[in-house]
């Protein structure tokens, strides 16, 4: 009796995230397709999750485009604050320059499931001119413009005050205003309120008494691949407990970034962006 060959799905390819530590795609574009061309080839990967507040070089730096656009599954986590251009994220698009490239960026995915827009962090500063910064109310304007285009994924936190942030919040007279658990709770409410208005999907990264959520999700790239391979979906090691993300390579470093956001907790130096 002859034996009939079967395709099977290969064994599981790693999820490579560039990155969780620094905006490669802003600050780093030439490295990030480097690292990518010489140790990451796209038959060997799953998915290639990306992380940026200015797709910029996603779209217009030729060599980094080209690279990325070889990869089966691009997933995008694009954070919009509704903080650009201020004192507190100064480098950062403004949000209407950061909203203007989701139409390319929907053409070029094709799917809008394979952006997660980041409303993270929530902040509460009170700056040394004795002025009060909150981006909570900017959600309200997101949420809808968001939902036009289809996108269902949002994360949210709340932002964390870091030894090296509080010296530099210091350094500037910023004041990071505590909230009592009320307080908190009404804004978090508020939120999913104004998500399930909009049919958007809330997800809480690390935030407490919130379910756990995956900002890195083996069971969603698996449902995404166009070729059906498959991804791990065991949790990742070495995360935050609250974190419920799988696993993956994350090919970055706390490399220079041109943003100079004060609250962020890796490496304040600027650097030119590349573009």
């Amino acid at each position: 009796m002859s034996t009939q060959q079967v395709t099977l799905f290969p064994e599981l390819l790693p999820v490579i995230s560039a990155s969780r530590r620094t905006d490669m795609v802003a600050g780093n574009p030439d490295l990030l397709a480097g690292i990518l061309a010489a140790k990451h080839p796209p038959e060997q990967v799953h998915s290639l999750v990306i992380w940026t507040k200015n797709p910029h070089n996603l779209l217009y730096h030729t060599r980094l485009r080209e690279q990325v656009g070889k990869y089966d599954l691009v997933y995008l986590h694009f954070s919009i604050t509704g903080l650009g251009g201020t004192i507190l994220e100064p480098r950062v698009p403004t949000p209407q320059a950061a909203l203007s490239y989701l139409p390319e960026l929907l053409k070029w995915l094709k799917n809008p499931l394979q952006i997660r827009i980041r409303f993270d962090p929530i902040v509460h500063f009170r700056l040394a001119d004795g002025t009060n910064m909150c981006n909570l109310q900017y959600f309200e304007t997101l949420a809808p413009l968001i939902a036009q285009h289809k996108i269902r994924d949002i994360s949210i936190s709340w932002v964390q005050i870091y030894g090296k942030v509080s010296k530099r919040l210091q350094g500037m007279k910023i004041v990071a205003q505590e909230m009592t658990l009320e307080q908190w709770q009404e804004e978090a409410d508020w939120l999913q309120t104004i998500a399930r208005q909009n049919n958007l999907v809330l997800h809480g990264c690390c935030v407490p008494g919130w379910p756990v959520s995956h900002c890195i999700d083996g069971e969603l790239l698996n449902s995404l691949h166009p070729k059906d391979y498959r991804a791990s979906t065991k949790r990742a090691a070495g995360q935050r407990k609250s974190c419920g993300c799988t696993a993956s390579r994350d090919i970055g470093w706390y490399y220079a970034c041109p943003h100079g956001c004060v609250y962020c907790y890796g490496n304040p130096q600027i650097v030119n962006s590349g573009m």
